[in-house]
Order: C-alpha cells, then sequence, then structure tokens
C-alpha cells in the first residue's frame, strides 16, 4: 500500500481559505497541496523536521494519495515521481530512490512547509492570482542593467536641467528596490529646486507619483536621487542574507543588536534596541509590519545573552511560532487583556525591584550592574497589534507608558507595533516617551505623521519598504527581510 501524505487540520484551514478568499471556488485539496509543493520548492533551505514533524492521519486532517499530488504510479507521462524524487534528493541531500518511505515523509514536509509559507506570504485581501504570478514566476532581475541605468541617468540630468539645477552625476548605484544617483551640485539653492521638483521628476521620468526621492547625500553640495524600481525587478532579501551581521563588529559592539533588513543599498540595517531605547512601528496590511517584527525576534534570538522575552499578541497569530521558547517569560505567549495587564503591572513591579538592587549595588544601570556582578538580564516586551489592545482595554496605556519612561535604565525594552496609527493607538504621553519609530507604508500622511512626526511613509512600496527613524536621528530608508517559516523554526 502506498503510504499517503497526511495533512494536519491547520493545514486543512489553510487550504480552505485559499479557495474561499482567493479563488471563490471548491476544489479538490490536491491543486492546492500542489501549489504549496513548489512554493516550497523555491526556499532556499530543506523543511526542518523539527517544524513540520511526520503526522499521523487526523480526523479533520486531509490524507492525500502521492498519485494526486506527482502522479506517482499513474502510466505514461503523466507519472513526475522520479522527477521529483531527483529534485528533493539534491535538495536534502540524500537519495529518495528506492526508499518510498523517506521519499514520502519529505514531500509531506514540503507541502505542509509551502502551506504555512502561504498562509504567511497571502493576506486573505489581496489577489491570490497576483500573489502566486509574482512569487511562483518571478521575472528575471533587471538590477545589474547598466544600459538601464545609464539611460536613467540621462534623463535624469535633462530633468535637472529644466529645473534650474546645475547639476553633475558622479555615481551610481544599485540597490535591492532601488537605483540611486549621486548629483554634485554648482549651487546651495540647487537642493531646494531640486527638492520642490520630486514630483516632476517622477512624471519627467514616466513613474508613478512618489517614485522619486531627493536627499542631502554625505559628500559638500552632494545629493541623492533615488528611483524606485517596479516591484518584479526587485531583488528579494532573505533572512539567510543578513543574519551573519549579527556576528559582526558592529554587531558585536550594540547591547542588543538587531537587524530589520538592509539599507537601500542593500548593505545590513543595524540598530541598538539599548539605545532606542524603545519601538514603535505601523503600517498596514501587506506593509511588511509582521515581517519586521519576526525580524526583531530573530536577531534577539541571536543575542549571546538572550533577554527574556514578554510576548502579546491579541489575534494569537503572528507569534505562534515561538510558544516553545524556553526565554519567554511567563512559559506563554498572552491574548486576552486582562493577561497582558496582569504581566505589565508585574513587569513595573521588577522595574522598581531592581532598582532597589542597583542602589545596593551603587550602580546606574543594567549594565553597571552587570559589570559588578549581577544575573539580571535584560527584557523584552513586544505586542502586536496595540491598536486592537487599546479597543478592548484602556487600562494598558497607564502600565505601557510607566514603562516607556522608567524602565530603560532598568534593561526593559518595549517594541509596540500597530496596523491603525491613529492618536488612539499612540497616544501623546506613549508617543512622547517612545522616540524611536520604524514607519512602514501607510495609507495617509497623518497615519505617517502618527509614527515619524513627519510624512513620507504614505509614498513607500510596501512588501518591506520602511522608513527608521531613531532618537535624535534623520529617517532613512531601508527594506525588511523575508521571513519563511523555517526560520521561525530554525
Amino acid at each position: 500500500m502506498v503510504a499517503r501524505v497526511q495533512l494536519t487540520e491547520a493545514d486543512r484551514a489553510v487550504m480552505d481559505r485559499i479557495m474561499e478568499h482567493g479563488w471563490g471556488l471548491d476544489l479538490d485539496y490536491w491543486t492546492i497541496a500542489r501549489i504549496a509543493l513548489a512554493r516550497s520548492l523555491q526556499l532556499p533551505s530543506a523543511p526542518s523536521p523539527q517544524a513540520y514533524p511526520i503526522m499521523p492521519s487526523q480526523e479533520r486532517g486531509v490524507s492525500l494519495h502521492p498519485a494526486q499530488l506527482i502522479g506517482e504510479s499513474r502510466s505514461g507521462d503523466e507519472d513526475f515521481s522520479d522527477v521529483y524524487r531527483a529534485m528533493l534528493s539534491v535538495y536534502e541531500g540524500i537519495s529518495l530512490f528506492g526508499d518510498d518511505a523517506a521519499f514520502h515523509m519529505v514531500l509531506q514536509r514540503h507541502v505542509r512547509r509551502g502551506l504555512a509559507t502561504l498562509s504567511a506570504e497571502w493576506m486573505p485581501d489581496t489577489n491570490f492570482d497576483a500573489y502566486l504570478l509574482r512569487e511562483l514566476f518571478p521575472e528575471p532581475a533587471l538590477d545589474q542593467d547598466s544600459d538601464r541605468a545609464v539611460d536613467l541617468g540621462s534623463q535624469l540630468s535633462r530633468l535637472l536641467t529644466e529645473l534650474g539645477a546645475d547639476a553633475r552625476l558622479v555615481q551610481t548605484d544599485e540597490g535591492p528596490r532601488i537605483t540611486r544617483f549621486t548629483y554634485q551640485l554648482t549651487q546651495l539653492d540647487d537642493f531646494a529646486r531640486v527638492k520642490r521638483g520630486e514630483d516632476k521628476i517622477s512624471f519627467g521620468l514616466g513613474l508613478g507619483e512618489g517614485a522619486a526621492s531627493v536627499s542631502g547625500a554625505a559628500g559638500e553640495r552632494q545629493i541623492w536621487i533615488d528611483i524606485a524600481r517596479t516591484s518584479s525587478k526587485w531583488r528579494n532579501v532573505e533572512w539567510a542574507d543578513i543574519k551573519p551581521c549579527l556576528s559582526s563588529a558592529e554587531a558585536v559592539a550594540m547591547s542588543l543588536a538587531i537587524c530589520l533588513g538592509t539599507d537601500v543599498l542593500g548593505k545590513p540595517l543595524l540598530i541598538d534596541l539599548v539605545e532606542a531605547p524603545h519601538l514603535f512601528l505601523g503600517g498596514t496590511t501587506g506593509s511588511g509590519k509582521s515581517m519586521t517584527l519576526h525580524s526583531i525576534l530573530l536577531s534577539l534570538l541571536s543575542a549571546k545573552k538572550l533577554p527574556r522575552l514578554l510576548l502579546i499578541d491579541p489575534k494569537s497569530v503572528e507569534f505562534n511560532g515561538y510558544k516553545s521558547l524556553k526565554n519567554l517569560e511567563g512559559g506563554a505567549i498572552l491574548s486576552s487583556p486582562a493577561d497582558a495587564l496582569k504581566a505589565l503591572n508585574e513587569l513595573i513591579e521588577e522595574m522598581d525591584r531592581r532598582q532597589k538592587i542597583f542602589a545596593d549595588l551603587g550602580v546606574r544601570d543594567l549594565e553597571e550592574a552587570q559589570e559588578a556582578g549581577s544575573d539580571l538580564t535584560r527584557i523584552v516586551v513586544v505586542i502586536d497589534e496595540l491598536g486592537d489592545l487599546f479597543m478592548q482595554s484602556d487600562e494598558i496605556e497607564i502600565p505601557l507608558i510607566r514603562l516607556a519612561q522608567k524602565a530603560r535604565s532598568a534593561g526593559i525594552h518595549l517594541v509596540l507595533a500597530t496596523q491603525r496609527p491613529e492618536a488612539a493607538t499612540f497616544p501623546g504621553m506613549l508617543r512622547s516617551s517612545v522616540p524611536s519609530r520604524i514607519a512602514l507604508t501607510v495609507q495617509k500622511a497623518s497615519e505617517s505623521r502618527i509614527i515619524l512626526d513627519e510624512g513620507g511613509a504614505e509614498s513607500l512600496l510596501g512588501r518591506g519598504d520602511m522608513l527608521v527613524k531613531l532618537t535624535g536621528r534623520q529617517p532613512i530608508r531601508g527594506h525588511g527581510a523575508r521571513i519563511q517559516p523555517s526560520d521561525i523554526a530554525g
């Protein structure tokens, strides 16, 4: 008897959601499973056996015959099993020819990972066909097309002349999503002329509104003009691409290094949470807010001295992959407002307790206490969907404000996220106590001002495009990494 590929009740729910909200059709489950298998095979590493263990048949799960998935045992050119055995043998680094049981186990892991990836990447309120075209059939990248960059530079130089600016192109750089042109200006007043002409530059190049961004460069009388490319020409940044930066000298010198992704030229974008010392991030559906949260958490889990994590997720969705962490505060991910309020108030008590310890040791903060021999560790509170939490309990605001104002020296840090950046979800007193912000794509300039105290985030490109504004600094633009379920499981 040929072994079947067993999928869980949760896997079935993903397939049901795709059929209902993605296509509006009642299809056979193997149709979605084939797509999931294809998506998993695009990922750079094999699925973890720990993250996707072999599952027995479940009453409300799905049982698929390999013939439905890959045509196994069918006649003629309908049987693709040898093709999949060859691909998966290379992928897994073992031979799957002659070992049906191992082959079917690997096949099951890939289908399950593919379904988890589809669930994480596709938003039910967005076009599923467009998602499949983008992920399964990406166009060849044109990032290194020098002819295109030269042509664009020539057009830009002509447009700057039309704006009345005397500028000379000195350098062209390609990043994951933008092409950056560095210009040398003759007159200081030319910067204002070019800045006012951002929309005219976009229009003159035949690009959409907000495609051109002008900013001051590091060199004397130099400016940067960043031109956004179409999404089909983006270069995706994976977690595996940026994770090594957490071992760099720059990261090691930080107290609690976080890699958010890359800057516009593809260099790792590192920040120190201790210097922040708290973060607020906001962005609409599809902006990449969740991926940014995962980058923050994965960075924290890469620290040499792991911080304790208090994770609060009112929707009980985003943090499920972290529920078995040993450094999870309280041993569980919190979802109810009552549990969240209790935990935050307990953190205030912990903050006060630590301050007394510091006084006894004659030190000012956690870092000095650790140097004096204390075994206290940092604590990071990560809250997803702060707006939902406030809607359910307005009492949450009080302990958050107190922690934001006084917890830094005690080694307690806040990371607060919301899809709805508005005054109700980021009130004034809390806002003034959380000066470091990350804005992903928002719908309106007013939402950008809630996050950054200035506009700009309404013109971002989505899918991880962000503006990072740290305490006392100007915003810098970056691109978030694409986090796969296997990154979290690993």
